[in-house]
């Protein structure tokens, strides 16, 4: 688990990411602390009650996080 080195990192890391199709939506942000962060929306199914939980926005501070 790595913290991302540069904002330009978390931003490419955002961008392949949408358009590999992964995310709906992500960008690179910087959290309350500083830390920088890709604010991601995973895609969302509604078989389950837990599954629909992945609609939602998620902050992921590691580099190799899906």
């Amino acid at each position: 688990m790595a913290a991302f080195a540069t904002f330009a990192a978390a931003e490419t890391r955002a961008y392949a990411k949408r358009a590999d199709g992964t995310w709906i939506n992500a960008h690179a942000a910087r959290n309350k602390n500083g830390v920088i962060i890709v604010r991601v929306q995973r895609k969302m199914s509604s078989s389950s009650a837990a599954a629909r939980q992945y609609g939602e926005w998620v902050e992921l501070t590691d580099d190799a996080a899906v």
